[in-house]
């Protein structure tokens, strides 16, 4: 399992014999809110600090992805914009609604290829599932979709996210995304971050627009026994990024058997049986997931996996297919 070394006895020795003394502890802020297990908005850095060029313990003390290999290009380079965007105060409303794991109808398998399919009921996406070492980053970024015209004037609810755990006979999930819904004539938007089995959280002081362009990371990580969900999110409209960690809820035990890319229905009041609204279609480039142990990238088309259409009864509501290894299109079906 990944885990935090030691790191604060050395950085605290660097800094003083630099003539400086700072604590990584004081740029974090506890976050008290009612259902949510340890909540921490990593909420500034150092002036100065230098996170392209940060050891991985500064990186995890201040609330940076894991850095990919340099020689993964691509997500070396978008790995180095997001973590240079400029850190925004976290501000959070915990909304009681969930973004469940897989709800399986059917699953086909092919033995020709390293590809299943998988019939759902509030997802649509690609998953990477089994395999070893254990999933312990996932990153997608994305163009946040416009969403209208729910059926009949029913409100309606989607999101788009990347998480570990989803796709898996586990009882955890890390994940985060933005929320798009149509609700009461018109649409609205939101970032979140979640451990299930707890609620959503909203970012409130994290605005998301459509249009923006999203780059989203989720990762664990374990610190004196305890295992924590990491969030990074950078909107490069905005030139903005926020990072968040959640504890562990009670109860729960964090797997690292599966990594996702998803657009799914929300479950708001015990049900994600809601019109999906449409959104035409929404692109994700940087599919890649981490195994403990390694900083090389893998695009989520490289390994089995399993290939997700959302339906309604016999309906098809929503779909994803590939346009590259590390990129894919999701398509709306149908309310």
């Amino acid at each position: 399992m990944h885990k935090a070394p030691f790191y604060a006895l050395t950085l605290m020795t660097a800094l003083a014999a630099s003539g400086t003394f700072a604590s990584a502890q004081s740029y974090d802020n506890q976050i008290k809110l009612a259902g949510i297990s340890g909540l921490v908005s990593h909420d500034g850095i150092p002036d100065g600090f230098d996170a392209v060029n940060a050891s991985a313990e500064q990186l995890e003390a201040y609330g940076f992805p894991m850095r990919p290999d340099p020689s993964d290009a691509k997500a070396y380079e978008r790995w180095v914009k997001a973590v240079s965007l400029t850190r925004v105060k976290g501000e959070y409303i915990n909304t009681g609604r969930f973004h469940r794991p897989v709800q399986k109808i059917k699953e086909t398998k092919d033995a020709t290829s390293n590809i299943s399919k998988l019939e759902s009921g509030n997802w649509s996406g690609y998953a990477i599932t089994g395999g070893s070492p254990t999933f312990v980053q996932v990153e997608g970024l994305w163009i946040v979709p416009t969403v209208a015209n729910t059926k009949s004037g029913e409100n309606g609810y989607m999101s788009e996210w990347v998480g570990i755990d989803g796709d898996c006979s586990c009882n955890d999930l890390i994940q985060d995304g933005t929320e798009q819904q149509f609700t009461g004539g018109k649409a609205s938007y939101y970032a979140w971050v979640e451990f299930i089995p707890e609620d959503e959280v909203e970012i409130s002081s994290f605005p998301v627009a459509p249009g923006d362009v999203i780059e989203a990371y989720s990762s664990m990580t374990e610190k004196s026994g305890v295992v924590y969900g990491n969030y990074y999110m950078a909107n490069y409209n905005t030139g903005k990024a926020v990072s968040t960690s959640l504890k562990i809820p009670p109860n729960t035990k964090f797997s690292g058997l599966s990594a996702e890319w998803i657009v799914e229905r929300t479950e708001v009041n015990g049900s994600f049986s809601n019109p999906l609204p449409f959104y035409a279609y929404t692109y994700m480039d940087n599919a890649f997931a981490w195994r403990n142990g390694s900083s090389t990238a893998i695009p989520y088309l490289s390994k089995a996996n399993q290939n997700i259409e959302m339906y309604q009864g016999n309906t098809a509501l929503s779909k994803a297919y590939s346009q590259d290894s590390d990129s894919l299109w999701f398509e709306w079906l149908a309310y």
